[in-house]
């Protein structure tokens, strides 16, 4: 029976490429939402299986669907045209290989409602499912935000050091479109949810968080490198970032900390890399982005023993460091 149609109070964004396994359960995981009230925007990004007859299936079926078919952009467009298209007071981005509980978008539109909140974000579970080995949990977390009240990004910077998580959130429509918050646009994901989440938690005025996993985070490479086709990808996107807080005057010690934590952490993976088309370039990189990082900041930042070691090596010999990795690697 279908959906009587009412005014959506969420815009759900579902950037769509090459998922066709996994598209109806993320679909269906949203359908079944608890809020009624919802806009689901299927944007079909040039896949070239069968999700777009999947999308359109869905959208026959049910008018709160709105069903979009464009040339491949990559995960960024993608997202930028589902934003552009939703009509809901708040927005949120689910990527198409994962689902979410029954329950979350009304529990973060409550939330983010209560507070007049410019972010409501959840927790997730990391859900590893390859060939050989399937897991899921909640993803770790050592320091939660605050619960019941808002907050902003400087309360609890410690956000900008876990994982990016941008679909665990909704964002009000309005402050998206106050700030000109956009993806970045390149082809293939390219990790342009790093941008995407400093912008809007550093920009946010208050942010609301229910220290609860709604989101089920699907990884099909149990090492994160194995995910990682182009070493240059986390250095562009950490060089966006700091341009980006330099030109908005954002140079709060704490967040820059908790930012070096994460990059440090980018450096690691990349360092465990099957294979790396320029050494000496990625090297020059690595160099680069440990000299940027201010040594009295780097102080309070949450580095562990791998990290801090990442740090000293890449400052003195980034090839001794890449060299030493790899070689753990056998």
């Amino acid at each position: 029976m279908p959906h009587k149609q009412t005014a959506p109070q969420v815009s759900v964004v579902v950037p769509i490429y090459k998922v066709e396994k996994y598209l109806r359960q993320c679909v269906d995981s949203i359908l079944a939402q608890t809020l009624a009230d919802i806009e689901i925007i299927l944007v079909d990004d040039g896949s070239p299986d069968a999700c777009p007859a999947i999308v359109d299936e869905y959208a026959a079926q049910d008018p709160r669907i709105i069903a979009i078919h464009q040339p491949n952009g990559g995960y960024g467009k993608a997202v930028n045209t589902g934003v552009a298209r939703a009509s809901a007071p708040y927005i949120g981005i689910i990527e198409s290989d994962d689902w979410v509980e029954p329950d979350m978008y009304g529990v973060l539109l409550k939330e983010a409602q209560r507070h007049d909140a410019d972010i409501a974000k959840c927790w997730f579970y990391d859900f590893l499912d390859t060939p050989n080995k399937s897991h899921t949990k909640p993803f770790p977390q050592q320091q939660p935000p605050p619960e019941g009240v808002a907050f902003t990004i400087t309360a609890c910077p410690r956000l900008l050091y876990y994982h990016p998580s941008i679909w665990t959130c909704l964002y009000k429509a309005d402050f998206l479109r106050q700030h000109g918050i956009r993806m970045q646009e390149m082809a293939g994901s390219g990790w342009t949810d790093n941008p995407f989440q400093v912008q809007t938690l550093c920009l946010a005025q208050k942010i609301v968080f229910i220290n609860k996993p709604y989101y089920h985070w699907r990884r099909v490479n149990e090492r994160e490198a194995d995910a990682l086709n182009d070493y240059r990808i986390p250095f562009e996107r950490c060089d966006f970032i700091h341009a980006w807080l330099k030109q908005q005057g954002i140079q709060d010690a704490s967040i820059l900390a908790n930012l070096y934590a994460r990059e440090l952490n980018y450096v690691l993976i990349v360092s465990h890399m099957r294979r790396i088309a320029d050494k000496s370039d990625c090297c020059r990189r690595m160099k680069a982005l440990c000299q940027r990082m201010k040594p009295e900041i780097l102080k309070q930042a949450p580095l562990n023993r791998k990290t801090r070691k990442a740090y000293r090596l890449c400052s003195l010999s980034p090839a001794l460091f890449l060299f030493t990795r790899r070689l753990s690697m056998k």
